[in-house]
Formats: structure tokens, sequence, C-alpha cells
């Protein structure tokens, strides 16, 4: 086990020389051993005391709490990566335009190359789904040839947007048609494919923050996300070249029954997902998550690797 889910109102957790103790109502129902956990990730009405936190930072597990149905993520991290030389040169290159855009062409590259990926995946598993998918795939190809030519951040994402119309029409195809899907949309999610897609991507990000911190970057300064109060931007940055592939994980667990339209409910407020479905879903996305784990410390140590042939200048 690396990553412990707990999603149960009105849980006590407590630490017990190297195990988590869970209680419910003063009665203890389990115990966690804490040696194979490296995350957590909470959710619901649940009471730990000062001394766990202490021990989980002590251990490097992050602790990720998961608050209100539209799952907003609030990250406890473990001791920061004392060597700040990574951090201050993170720092001075975002300050230079030719840098930043450097490193956001090579991920938009990446994010176009995993976009036209899946939709080719998508189109050998279902021929049917011909006409959409070729057509996004002509458009997305030749948008190849356009990246290395836009001149600066902001056309760069521009050029983003237009690649993302471009796929996210064809996405809709790969969904099954009970699922609602017309296109993005979150706060809150409307349909029941963009509350996988919103549980997906932000379980995603915090995974981004806990690798980038545990190799010495600052989440927060990014390349193509620019610096914004309360958003981890390099870890936006980060989760783009993934997307496409979490979004084509989530059209198979829909294809494959794992969820229903029975676990979903719609009012108002929006679209929501049943507590049990969640739990099936967190399950379902652990065993998918270990490659995009391995992925997000690649990029985490690649971005490393080119800051570090940079000299840094005090």
């Amino acid at each position: 086990m690396t990553t412990l889910y707990i999603d149960k109102k009105g849980l006590q957790l407590d630490i017990d020389g190297a195990a988590i103790i869970l209680r419910e109502q003063g009665t203890k129902v389990g115990t966690v051993p804490l040696g194979p956990v490296q995350r957590i990730f909470m959710r619901g009405d649940v009471s730990l005391p000062a001394r766990l936190l202490a021990k989980l930072g002590e251990l490097g597990i992050g602790l990720v709490l998961l608050s209100g149905w539209q799952s907003k993520p609030t990250l406890f991290l473990p001791r920061a990566h004392h060597d700040a030389r990574h951090r201050l040169r993170q720092a001075q290159h975002y300050a230079r335009p030719a840098y930043r855009q450097e490193e956001a062409q090579l991920l938009l590259a990446s994010k176009l190359e995993a976009q036209i990926s899946e939709l080719e995946a998508s189109l050998a598993q279902n021929p049917a789904l011909r006409y959409p998918l070729l057509h996004a795939l002509r458009a997305l190809r030749a948008m190849r040839t356009t990246l290395a030519q836009q001149a600066d951040l902001a056309a760069l994402l521009g050029w983003e947007g237009a690649a993302a119309h471009i796929y996210y029409r064809a996405l809709g195809a790969t969904f099954p048609e009970w699922a609602g899907f017309n296109g993005r949309n979150r706060r809150p999610p409307r349909d029941p494919v963009n509350v996988l897609l919103s549980l997906s991507y932000t379980l995603l990000h915090a995974e981004a923050v806990l690798a980038l911190h545990a190799a010495g970057l600052d989440p927060d300064i990014g390349m193509l996300h620019a610096l914004s109060i309360g958003r981890e931007s390099l870890a936006c940055d980060q989760i783009e070249p993934l997307r496409p592939q979490v979004d084509r994980w989530v059209a198979s667990q829909l294809w494959q029954e794992m969820f229903t339209a029975n676990d979903f409910n719609t009012d108002d407020n929006g679209c929501h997902f049943d507590k049990t479905a969640r739990m099936r879903f967190y399950a379902a996305w652990e065993k998918a998550m270990p490659a995009w784990r391995t992925r997000l410390q690649e990029q985490a140590r690649n971005l490393l690797a080119r800051l570090a042939q940079r000299p840094c200048v005090v």
C-alpha cells in the first residue's frame, strides 16, 4: 500500500507507535501500519490529533484533505526539501520569458502528442467513431507544425485553447451517451463524466504537488501557468501531458460499467457522486495511479536537470 484513502463520516484517527488507529464512537475498528504509506487522501468529518500530523510530517507522508462535494483539496506537506538552490533557480528562470516559453512549448508538445495518442487508441477500439475522431486527429496533427511558430506565452495559451476545443469536441464521442458529456464544465460539474474528470484531475494535481515538493521544487512557480494566488501553478503545468490519459481511463471505466447512471445524482447544485461509488473510484484509481505517479516524478527530475543546466546567478 502506498496510498491510504479515508472517506467515512465520524471516524477518529490516532497514532500508536508506527501505526494509525481508527476508531468509531471510541471503539477501535482498525489499524494501518505507516511503514508502506506514502500519502493519505482524507474526506468527510474525520478527526485526528496534532501528534498524528507531526508523525506524518516526520515520516514524509503527505496529507490531502478533500472538502465539500466539489472535493476541494487542502494539502499538508511533509518537511520541505532543504536544498533551496532548486527553488532559487526556478524563481530566477520564471523571470526569463524566453525560458518560460521554452518550457511551455515542451509541455504543450507533450500534451498534444498525448491527445493524438488517446484519440488514435479510441479510434482503434471503436471504428464506428471514425468520422469525429479522424476529423479531430487531422486538425491536431496539423497543429504540430504551428506550435513552434507561437511568438510568446500569450500566443501559446491561445494555441492550447484551440487544441483543447478540437480535442474535447472529439472526446465527447468516446463516452457513453447516458453520461451526457457536452464539453468540459466544473464548479460545479453538471454531468457524470465531468464529476469523474474533476475528481481525477484533483487527485492527479495533488500527486503532482507532492512529487514537486519531494524533488525540492516550488509547486507554486509554474512556467506555462503564471503565478496565481491560491494555485500551485507548476503542478498545473506538470499534469497537462497526463490529462488525455486520465480522460481515456475515465471513458474506459464508464464503458466497463464500473460506474452507471445510478451512481450519480443531479440537482440545482450540479451532479454529485454517490459515496459508495466514490469508494469504488478510489480503488480503481489507485490501480491506475502508479504509472502516472512515476511519470510525475520523472517530470520533476527532468525539470530539475534542465534548471541545473543553466547557471544560478545570485
